[in-house]
């Protein structure tokens, strides 16, 4: 059975949002391959791409991601193809002693440079505890967002957080807008009874923070580049940009109105 549920379109129509659905998997992860792992300034930082297997890896944490039925992509409707794609992942609360979703598979990489991007994220997230903050017990993390470079600056990002954050929405309404991911011949929904009322993201870069400050995400914490070293030499080194010189974690409550 394949599923279909949209959530809007730009351009007099020429770029459609839908939830991610097993007809638009592999387009999903193409965009991660040629945007992603090639420009995403944490990718640059560790340097992935000169570690053979260190994608693949990372690609295996966009297919748990998608596992939770909540991502989104963009699809260019003159051509079909996939051009942006937020993976989105739940979140949930645990007690101290419980390993998070990114601490498990963090234990379990193959691959330094795949390893270090997700501590990365852990150490960030950890800096705050966004259930404690904001007094809730579940959350819509933007986990990776990417769009194919020759579809750059046409807000394509923007709206794709927009409609993850309607999506977000209307699982809080009680509205089951899910869409199961068939990976390894099981479509099972993971955290398929969990309810978000907060989306969250590490923003890593100065235009992904500009997508949250327009959206009105609240800004919680700026962790420098310099903090961060990977084979003896600072993020900001590798990354080498005035522009994009820290990240910043940030959050916004999904309303259900």
């Amino acid at each position: 059975m394949s599923y279909y549920r949209p959530w809007g379109s730009m351009e007099n129509g020429q770029i459609e949002f839908e939830s991610l659905s097993d007809d638009t998997l592999e387009g999903a992860l193409n965009v991660i391959r040629k945007s992603f792992f090639l420009y995403e300034k944490i990718c640059i930082a560790v340097e992935l791409n000169s570690e053979p297997g260190a994608s693949k890896e990372l690609e295996q944490l966009c297919l748990y991601t998608a596992k939770d039925g909540v991502s989104m992509v963009a699809i260019d409707v003159t051509t079909n193809e996939v051009v942006g794609v937020a993976f989105n992942k739940i979140q949930m609360s645990s007690n101290s002693s419980e390993k998070s979703f990114f601490e498990c598979f963090s234990e379990n990489c193959r691959y330094k440079s795949s390893k270090a991007l997700v501590d990365f994220m852990i150490n960030v997230d950890s800096r705050i505890n966004l259930f404690k903050h904001y007094y809730v017990n579940c959350i819509l993390e933007i986990m990776f967002l990417a769009t194919l470079p020759n579809y750059g600056k046409r807000r394509i990002g923007e709206m794709l957080v927009t409609s993850s954050l309607e999506l977000g929405k209307e699982l809080k309404r009680g509205k089951n807008v899910r869409i199961p991911i068939t990976i390894q011949g099981s479509n099972k929904v993971m955290n398929a009874d969990a309810v978000p009322t907060l989306a969250s993201a590490i923003m890593t870069s100065n235009y992904s923070y500009q997508i949250a400050k327009k959206l009105h995400f609240d800004q919680l914490l700026e962790v420098p580049y310099d903090e961060y070293e990977y084979n003896g030499k600072k993020y900001s080194e590798r990354i080498n940009s005035q522009e994009h010189r820290r990240c910043v974690l940030v959050a916004k409550r999904l309303s259900s109105m």
